[in-house]
């Protein structure tokens, strides 16, 4: 009998995205900490809405300080209620 333990899965759909978060963030220990991306009932890691929001408004919005992040985060936040 074989015991096939699980580890480091990853959903393929967001495998990129995961893996550009570790390299920029310091590993994937930290996104987990930061709440970019989650670990299922399964152990299959998979980005969270946090870890998407980062990637699109703070990475490719070439966001370069604290005050155009939280500027970002209100405007995210402005839209998805509108």
């Amino acid at each position: 009998m074989h015991n096939f333990a699980m580890t480091n899965a990853f959903d393929i759909e967001t495998v990129q995205q995961i893996e550009t978060l570790s390299k920029e963030l310091g590993g994937l220990d930290r996104c987990k900490r930061l709440g970019f991306i989650c670990e299922d009932n399964q152990g299959i890691t998979g980005l969270t809405v946090a870890g998407l929001g980062y990637l699109l408004y703070v990475r490719a919005g070439v966001i370069t300080n604290l005050a155009e992040a939280f500027a970002a985060g209100f405007q995210c936040a402005h839209e998805e209620k509108a």
